[in-house]
C-alpha cells in the first residue's frame, strides 16, 4: 500500500513538473517586430514571407498593418487577406502531449470592405480548428471594435503549427492582433489521476499521524 501511495505521489509530482516545463510563449504576438516597416499605412506580404519575426505567411498573402488603423496592442496588426485570403503561422514547440492550451487573440475586421462579416479560422495545424466571426458593421479605422477570442487545443505532439487564416475570397479580411498562449492544463482524465494521487498521499499522511498519536498515548 505504501509503495502504491508513494507511486501516486511521484506521479502527481511528475505531472506538475511536466506542466511547468511545458509552458510555451508566443513570439512577437502583437506583430511589433519585423524586418519591414509598414509605416503609417500597410505593406502586403506574400506566401512564404518570414518578414514578421516569429511568423510565416501562407495562403494568398496578408497585409501587415502599420498606422493604417487602430491596433489592439501596440501600433501594428494583421489583415489576414492581402490581395485575397491568406494566413499566418507560428511553430510552437515544447508542448506537453495531452495538455490543453488556450490561445488568446484579438479579432476585428478590415473596415474598408463595408459591413460584411469577417470570418477567420484558428488551427493547431492538424485536425483541431475553430471558426471565429466578426460583425464588421459600424466599425472604422479609428474604432476597430476589437474582440477578445480564445482557441483551445489539446497537444498531440511536442510541437504544433498555430495558424490563423481568412476564409473569404476578398481583399478585406479579418484583422488579427495580440496573440498569446497559456497552458498546459491537464485533460480531465489527467486531473482525475492527480486528484487520486493527492488523496492517496493525504490518506497516508493522516494514517501516519494517527499511528503516532496511538503510540504516544
Amino acid at each position: 500500500m505504501k509503495k502504491a501511495l508513494l507511486a501516486a505521489g511521484f506521479a502527481v509530482a511528475g505531472l506538475l513538473t511536466a506542466s511547468s516545463a511545458g509552458a510555451v510563449a508566443i513570439v512577437n504576438g502583437s506583430f511589433e517586430n519585423a524586418s519591414v516597416d509598414p509605416g503609417a499605412g500597410f505593406t502586403t506580404l506574400g506566401n512564404g514571407s518570414s518578414a514578421i519575426d516569429g511568423w510565416i505567411v501562407g495562403g494568398l498573402g496578408i497585409d501587415y498593418i502599420g498606422g493604417y488603423w487602430q491596433a489592439d496592442d501596440g501600433v501594428r496588426s494583421i489583415d489576414l487577406s492581402g490581395n485575397n485570403k491568406g494566413s499566418i503561422s507560428q511553430l510552437l514547440s515544447g508542448l506537453v502531449v495531452g495538455g490543453v492550451y488556450h490561445v488568446n487573440f484579438a479579432l476585428a475586421g478590415n473596415p474598408d470592405g463595408g459591413a460584411s462579416t469577417k470570418v477567420a479560422v484558428a488551427s493547431d495545424g492538424g485536425s483541431q480548428s475553430q471558426v471565429f466571426s466578426f460583425v464588421q458593421a459600424g466599425n472604422t479605422r479609428t474604432n476597430m471594435g476589437w474582440t477578445n477570442q480564445t482557441f483551445d487545443f489539446v497537444a498531440t505532439a511536442s510541437s504544433a503549427n498555430l495558424t490563423f487564416s481568412a476564409t473569404q475570397f476578398d481583399a478585406f479580411g479579418p484583422a488579427l492582433d495580440n496573440v498569446s498562449i497559456s497552458g498546459p492544463i491537464p485533460e480531465p482524465t489527467t486531473w482525475a489521476l492527480m486528484i487520486l494521487g493527492f488523496g492517496g498521499v493525504g490518506a497516508m499522511i493522516r494514517r501516519r499521524r494517527t499511528a503516532g498519536v496511538a503510540l504516544t498515548a
